[in-house]
């Protein structure tokens, strides 16, 4: 891509179609089969004369996921659309994912509060991704899951932007495409007692372990969209909820992502 730096972005739940404006030069592809999957749609362009890629992880449809966590497993879609960014050549990614939260004291993402976290655990269900023979390392060590200087990076941008980074937390894959049960929850807090900031998710494992084994610098950031299930009735837990708190968050992960797109040209 013109011999310039590549950063990509993956936007979850409540962020597809809201940044490609910012692109110039905006280039929109649809999905397609490659050897490694299906790779899911995108956008790239220029911002201040670096290339940027814009994910939309669940399709370009607000609202209603066209691909649900299950199916971006199903159909190989982690896969096709990693190996498409390592085709071009993707330097870094950014990966913004709505999450619920185990501890009471994470605030919500309506409040300004992004959560950086440092490590990861897989809870329930089970998926088998991997990169298989595109791999560059096909057993990546994962002591550090998450690039500390794309932390950073994003931690920087947040305070620039005026909001609250929490700087480390604990991801807990639960696949999807539902939601935890009360005693799925119990057993967590029981078995990660002693951690500070676990949160719980569908997606971004895949892409951290894929990330991994394409050699492709990873980092994500957390807006907390509801307390688990079972901790707190004033917060439902459903799909509704995530999206009524992502449409008051999203201005401010919008403001984020310039910051940290400002901060990356500036390395």
């Amino acid at each position: 891509m013109g011999g310039r730096p590549t950063i990509a972005f993956m936007l979850g739940s409540g962020m597809a179609c809201c940044l490609e404006e910012m692109l110039g030069g905006r280039e929109s592809f649809t999905e397609r089969e490659t050897i490694a999957g299906l790779r899911g749609p995108y956008h790239r362009g220029t911002v201040s004369g670096m290339n940027v890629i814009l994910v939309p992880r669940h399709g370009d449809r607000v609202g209603c996921p066209k691909d649900s966590p299950a199916m971006l497993v199903r159909k190989r879609i982690h896969e096709g659309t990693m190996f498409q960014l390592s085709l071009l050549g993707t330097e870094a990614i950014f990966s913004f994912c709505a999450v619920g939260s185990i501890d009471r004291d994470v605030p919500l993402a309506d409040t300004g509060t992004f959560i950086i976290p440092d490590d990861y655990m897989r809870g329930f269900g089970r998926s088998e991704i991997t990169m298989g023979e595109e791999a560059k390392v096909i057993h990546p060590n994962m002591s550090a899951p998450y690039d500390a200087r794309l932390r950073k990076m994003s931690t920087d941008a947040i305070l620039h932007c005026g909001y609250s980074p929490i700087r480390a937390g604990l991801y807990i894959d639960n696949i999807g495409d539902q939601f935890e049960t009360r005693t799925e929850i119990l057993v967590l807090d029981r078995l990660t007692k002693g951690i500070g900031n676990r949160l719980v998710g569908m997606t971004a494992v895949p892409e951290t372990v894929l990330a991994a084994q394409m050699r492709i610098p990873y980092c994500l950031i957390c807006s907390n969209v509801n307390y688990a299930e079972g901790l707190d009735a004033s917060t439902p837990v459903n799909h509704d909820q995530t999206l009524s708190v992502m449409e008051k968050a999203r201005p401010m992960a919008i403001e984020v992502v310039k910051r940290i797109i400002s901060e990356y040209t500036s390395q």
